[in-house]
C-alpha cells in the first residue's frame, strides 16, 4: 500500500471550511460538496479502512460497535466469526476481499470508533477538519467517526433519526456511488400521521430530499433529519460524527469522568446498618470505594464537577477533538540521544497546572493524562515538541534540568511515544 508520504492528501483549508459554513447555514443544512478528495487518496484511505477490518478480526469483538449484515440480517455472535475468520488479506482490494468473502450476498457493515484503530486515517480525518474546529470550537464531548461498508441497497438501520445534537459530516470513499434520502421532523411524522409506516420505505421515498453524491464527495447532514440511505454497488465511507450533547446527557458524562477517577471496585458486602433512621454515619462504609485525593477531598459535587469539565476540554483538545484515544502502543522503544523524533501533527501536547495541585504539572497526550512534577524545563520541551519539527532526542533533553539524570527524559518521550504523541522519524 503506498504511504502518506508517496500521496499528497488533500487538506481542507480555511477557505474550504468558510464555505462548507456558508453552505450548510452554519452546520444547519444539508448539502453535498463534490469532489473533495481524488481518487489516489480515496484508494489510500479505503486501504486504511480494510486494516482496521483486520484488526478487528484479530480481535474478534463485537465491543467497539462492529456490526455485520447479510441480505438484510443482522449476524449474531456466532455468525460473526465468519466475518473474523475471512479478514482482508495483504494487498487486498475492496472489491476482491467482498466478492471472496460475500459472493453476491448483499452485506454491509458499521464500525464505531474507528479513530483507536488507525492512526494514519485518524491524522488524515483530523487534518481535514482541524480548521473547522478552529472557528466553531470543539463540540463538549468530541467527536468520533464511524464506518460504513458495504453493497446493500439501502442502510441495514431503516429509516432513522440519529440521537440528539449529533451532525454527521460523511467522506464517501466509493468506489460506488450513494444516495440519502431525507425527510424533517414536521414531515415525516406527518406522514406517519396519514397511515404510511416506518417499513414503508418506497413509498415514502416521493416525500423525500435526495442527495447523490460520489467517490470523493463530502455530504453533511444536521442532527434531527430522518434518513435512509441507498446504493446501487459496493461502497465505503468514513462518517465524521460531532456530539453537542444535551445538558442532561453532558452532565451525566462529566459524573461518569469522575466515577471512572475516583471510584474504585469493591466487592465487599454491606451488613445491615442497625443505627438509628435519621444517623448517617454509617455512609463512610460505602465512600470507602472512593478514592478521591486529599487535595479534593473538601470540594462540593459542583466544584468536582468543573474540574471533571476542565479535564474533558483538554482530553478532546489535545486529541485533536477525538472523544475517544487510540490503544496505547504495545512495544516501548529505547531511544537512542541520535534518534531523530516529531510531533504527530495535528495533534498536540497539552498541559495545565489544577487549582487543586499545587506543584504538579498536568499533561494530555492524545486525551491521556499524565501528572508530573512541575519544572519549567518539562513544559520547554513540550513546547518544543509542540512546534512540529524534526528534533533528535539529544536536543530534546538539552533542554531539562542540566542537574537531571538523562533517564528522566527518556522516560518522558517514552510516556508520549506511548500515547501516540510523538513519532520516531529514524
Amino acid at each position: 500500500m503506498e504511504t502518506l508520504q508517496e500521496i499528497a492528501v488533500k487538506k481542507f483549508d480555511v477557505n474550504w471550511w468558510d464555505n462548507f459554513l456558508e453552505t450548510t447555514q452554519d452546520q444547519t443544512k444539508t448539502a453535498v460538496f463534490k469532489d473533495c478528495m481524488d481518487k489516489e487518496e480515496t484508494l489510500l484511505l479505503r486501504g486504511y479502512v480494510l486494516d482496521i477490518l483486520k484488526e478487528l478480526a484479530k480481535l474478534r469483538t463485537i465491543k467497539f460497535g462492529f456490526r455485520a449484515y447479510i441480505d438484510g440480517k443482522i449476524l449474531n455472535l456466532d455468525e460473526m466469526n465468519y466475518i473474523y475468520d475471512s479478514p482482508p488479506l495483504e494487498n487486498e482490494d475492496l472489491e476482491t476481499w467482498s466478492q471472496r468473502v460475500f459472493g453476491e450476498k448483499k452485506f454491509g457493515m458499521i464500525i464505531n470508533l474507528g479513530e483507536k484503530f488507525n492512526l494514519h486515517l485518524s491524522k488524515i480525518i483530523a487534518q481535514k477538519i482541524e480548521h473547522l474546529f478552529e472557528k466553531v470550537g470543539f463540540p463538549r464531548d468530541g467527536v468520533n467517526f464511524t464506518l460504513f461498508i458495504g453493497n446493500y441497497d439501502k442502510t441495514p438501520l431503516g429509516i432513522h433519526k440519529d440521537p440528539t445534537g449529533q451532525n454527521v459530516i460523511h467522506f464517501h470513499l466509493g468506489p460506488g456511488g450513494k444516495t440519502m434520502y431525507t425527510w424533517s421532523n414536521e414531515l415525516y411524522e406527518e406522514l406517519l400521521g396519514k397511515g404510511y409506516k416506518r417499513e414503508d420505505v418506497e413509498d415514502l421515498l416521493p416525500y423525500a430530499t435526495e442527495f447523490a453524491f460520489e467517490e470523493g464527495d463530502v455530504y453533511f447532514m444536521p442532527e434531527g433529519e430522518y434518513h435512509i440511505g441507498k446504493q446501487d454497488g459496493l461502497s465505503m465511507a468514513v462518517t465524521v460524527w460531532q456530539y453537542n450533547l444535551t445538558k442532561e446527557k453532558l452532565a451525566k458524562k462529566l459524573h461518569k469522568v469522575i466515577q471512572r477517577q475516583f471510584l474504585q471496585k469493591d466487592d465487599r458486602i454491606l451488613i445491615p446498618d442497625r443505627s438509628p433512621l435519621d444517623n448517617a454515619d454509617r455512609v463512610a462504609d460505602i465512600l470507602e470505594a472512593f478514592t478521591i485525593p486529599a487535595e479534593l477531598y473538601n470540594l462540593s459535587y459542583m466544584e468536582l464537577m468543573r474540574e471533571a469539565y476542565r479535564d474533558l476540554r483538554y482530553a478532546v483538545g489535545s486529541n485533536g477533538g477525538y472523544r475517544t484515544s487510540p490503544f496505547a502502543k504495545s512495544e516501548q522503544p529505547a531511544f537512542q540521544l541520535d534518534d531523530t523524533i516529531a510531533l504527530e501533527v495535528p495533534f498536540k501536547i497539552l498541559y495545565r497546572n489544577s487549582d487543586y495541585y499545587p506543584g504538579k504539572l498536568q499533561i494530555y497526550v492524545r486525551g491521556v493524562k499524565f501528572e508530573f512534577n512541575d519544572f519549567a524545563s518539562i513544559r520547554t520541551l513540550i513546547d518544543k515538541l509542540n512546534e512540529g519539527e524534526e528534533i533528535t532526542v539529544s536536543e530534546l533533553l538539552s533542554y531539562l534540568d542540566k542537574s537531571w539524570d538523562p533517564r528522566v527524559g527518556l522516560y518522558i518521550l517514552q510516556m508520549i511515544y506511548g500515547a501516540h504523541g510523538i513519532r520516531k522519524v529514524n
